[in-house]
C-alpha cells in the first residue's frame, strides 16, 4: 500500500509548532474558499474533493499557514473547552 498524499508528516511541517489542529483549521477554511469558486489556485490537481486538495495546495506551498499570534497549544485547547461548558 503506497503512503497518503499529501504526505502528513510533511505536511505538519509546514504549520506553525507543527500542529495538527491548525493545519486542519486552515485546511477547512480553504475548502470553503474552493467550494465558493472564490479562489482557485490552477495547478495539476492530484486529488479530487476540496479539502482533498485544500491539503494539496498547503503540501505545494501554494497556500501559507500564518498565525497572526502565536498561542500556546493548551491556551487553544482550554478556550475551545469554555466555549462548550455550560
Amino acid at each position: 500500500m503506497e503512503g497518503f498524499y499529501p504526505p502528513n508528516d510533511e505536511l505538519l511541517e509546514k504549520t506553525p509548532s507543527n500542529s495538527r489542529f491548525v493545519l486542519i483549521n486552515a485546511a477547512a477554511l480553504r475548502t470553503k474558499k474552493i467550494i465558493e469558486n472564490k479562489s482557485i489556485i490552477p495547478i495539476n490537481y492530484k486529488l479530487s474533493k476540496p479539502f482533498e486538495r485544500a491539503l494539496e495546495e498547503i503540501y505545494n506551498d501554494k497556500v501559507k499557514i500564518i498565525l497572526e499570534k502565536e498561542e500556546k497549544k493548551d491556551d487553544i485547547l482550554k478556550l475551545i473547552a469554555e466555549q462548550y461548558l455550560p
